[in-house]
């Protein structure tokens, strides 16, 4: 790329900050499929933030720990060279709701990127629990300052952020599911049809297998419902984040006598078979009371797919899944959780109900091209702030190459 003067200089070229798969999780998901969804009119150079072990083996994400430390900082150098090497508006995927990860993103911003690039911070987690704490809210109001565009999936999540970043730099942008996740018309009307007549009730469960995720909820709903009498199989798609959690969850399968009716499939790294399985599932459940949950890209998929959901009122869920409408919320308890569960098997029509209108909500409110619209307009309104700025035309006259 060569130098040119005034707004004509950036030929939507952007820095992209953030995790990509492998692993295959809802953050490495929709971090890649809003490059693919923009990769025809942005042209983006990517780091990868995704944790590694000493011998380069990419680690699945966990529980905070401080080894990582030395693996943050080498991060921190990458991004800080790309940054002066290429003078471009940056897209930083990974503000963290976690302490670590936000003592990581103060340090991107005081050290690894200049002052004066515009900054659009896309956050797939959940930052209110640092917004709660006074120690954090500093930092947080801090980061607000530094940051051109604030942009969270859900109003839940924007408004008790707007004391500490202008309400001008909040952005509200829903997540969107990948192109290979989409359900044809057709696809969701032969499954109205065929689960319709199905003499048991199929629930899916998809994310990581983190005990806040509600899993283990999952699991003693399970054997109530067993017990009630109310004939169900129960699929676990998810990775675990330790052996040991694995090993207590197939024991607890055992001991509650449920070996024929549930099945864990592990972490499914192929994207059809995931849509199959949400195609061939009457509910999805996803009891979460995971502390920096944002926007779950597994409720996404089962909207698409017409599922009905039962889940919580956490994050921004309740945006996505109006009760009695697409499914119900509750408290993460196997009581609740059975009780809802159970609904749709005492109650004829109910399920196909749900699930018609949670396929028609995906259609109204977060089909790929609408997100993509809403992400074109935002960057392209950043370009040309920063390209008749005094820092853009500065660089507008440098002679670059990618």
């Amino acid at each position: 790329m060569t130098g040119v003067t005034d707004s004509a200089w950036l030929p939507r070229h952007w820095l992209f900050f953030g995790r990509f798969p492998p692993p295959r999780d809802g953050q490495t998901l929709l971090t890649q499929q809003l490059l693919e969804m923009l990769g025809g009119e942005f042209t983006f150079l990517c780091a990868d933030s995704s944790a590694r072990s000493p011998d380069g083996r990419v680690l699945p994400p966990g529980r905070l720990r401080l080894r990582r430390i030395p693996e943050m900082a080498s991060y921190l150098w990458r991004i800080r060279r790309l940054a002066a090497r290429y003078p471009f508006p940056i897209l930083y995927a990974i503000a963290s709701g976690n302490w670590l990860g936000h003592l990581r993103d103060c340090a991107a911003f005081a050290w690894s990127i200049p002052r004066g690039r515009p900054v659009v911070v896309w956050t797939h987690n959940s930052l209110l629990a640092l917004a709660a704490s006074p120690l954090w809210r500093r930092s947080l109001r801090w980061l607000g300052r530094h940051i051109r565009i604030l942009v969270v999936p859900g109003k839940r999540l924007a408004e008790p952020l707007r004391e500490l970043v202008p309400e001008e730099r909040i952005a509200i942008i829903p997540n969107s599911i990948a192109q290979e996740m989409l359900c044809t018309d057709e696809e969701v009307s032969r499954k109205l049809e065929q689960l319709q007549s199905l003499e048991e009730l199929r629930v899916l469960f998809v994310g990581h297998m983190l005990p806040e995720k509600g899993g283990w909820e999952l699991l003693e709903a399970t054997a109530l419902l067993r017990r009630a009498g109310v004939p169900l199989r129960v699929s676990y798609a998810g990775g675990w984040v330790s052996a040991e959690d694995c090993h207590r969850f197939v024991r607890r399968i055992a001991a509650l006598g449920l070996g024929l009716c549930v099945t864990h499939y592990g972490s499914i790294a192929h994207p059809e078979t995931l849509r199959q399985l949400y195609l061939s599932h009457h509910i999805v459940a996803l009891p979460t009371r995971h502390p920096t949950e944002a926007q779950p890209a597994s409720i996404l998929e089962a909207l698409n797919a017409a599922c009905a959901i039962v889940s919580t009122d956490h994050a921004t869920i309740p945006e996505m899944v109006s009760p009695g409408v697409h499914g119900f919320l509750v408290r993460p308890s196997p009581e609740e959780l059975a009780a809802a569960l159970a609904r749709y098997w005492t109650t004829p029509g109910l399920w196909r109900s749900h699930a018609y209108a949670a396929r028609r909500h995906f259609c109204a409110s977060f089909a790929p091209e609408q997100v993509r619209c809403r992400w074109r307009a935002l960057l392209q309104h950043v370009e040309r702030e920063y390209a008749q700025s005094s820092e853009g035309r500065r660089y507008g006259q440098l002679p670059l190459s990618l």
